[in-house]
């Protein structure tokens, strides 16, 4: 079987920025880690470190690597062909109301993964996907910000309309990706309580219930 070969860790680190009396969090660290082979790839807004063995390399965001590293911007990681894993570095300008640099990480949809996978990202990308409704959306609190019930793995919930940026096209000011952003970190949506997902460093598989 193809996937017993097939052991991927993507793990994130996270980071805060103050914005109008709250902190928002952003990934400052995001690694990804290769289990058969030992090969780990971490990646922060300073350098991208990549450890095969007792080999390690670290580079800069300027320096080119068979990673495939873009420019100054984008490293791609891909495994057997079957998963791939994009992060790119945002540097902010100054007196930008987000005042620390951070990462941003892109899955396709088009990964091939193990009917085992989870996590955050795996619990909605294995066969059969949660089926997911919205309806009864309505004016909320915030006028610019509808508010709607999510109905999904058999719990109600409610969702407030809002958008995050993709910054995969245009790396500095990005485009809006309208969404639903559930509250209470993610409860009755997310398998589980959102601390089942802390691991104790960046290169552990998460354990499975």
């Amino acid at each position: 079987n193809k996937f017993d070969l097939i052991c991927v860790a993507v793990n994130g680190q996270l980071i805060r920025s103050k914005h109008k009396r709250k902190f928002n969090t952003y990934f400052g660290v995001v690694s990804v880690y290769y289990q058969p082979d030992g090969v780990s790839v971490t990646v922060s807004t300073d350098s991208i470190a990549m450890t095969d063995g007792s080999n390690n390399h670290t580079f800069t965001w300027q320096a080119t690597a068979d990673i495939t590293q873009d420019g100054n911007s984008q490293v791609t990681i891909t495994i057997n062909n079957n998963i791939q894993v994009m992060v790119l570095l945002h540097r902010v300008w100054k007196k930008n109301p987000v005042n620390v640099d951070f990462l941003g990480v892109y899955i396709p949809n088009n990964n091939q993964y193990s009917p085992l996978v989870h996590g955050l990202i795996g619990q909605f990308s294995r066969e059969p996907l949660p089926e997911v409704s919205v309806y009864d959306i309505h004016e909320g609190a915030d006028p610019l910000k509808k508010e709607a019930t999510m109905e999904v793995k058999g719990n109600k919930l409610l969702v407030t309309r809002g958008w995050q940026k993709d910054y995969r096209r245009d790396t500095r000011r990005g485009s809006n990706v309208y969404c639903w952003f559930i509250h209470n970190s993610g409860k009755g949506f997310i398998d589980g309580h959102y601390t089942d997902y802390i691991v104790p460093d960046l290169d552990s598989f998460l354990q499975m219930p």
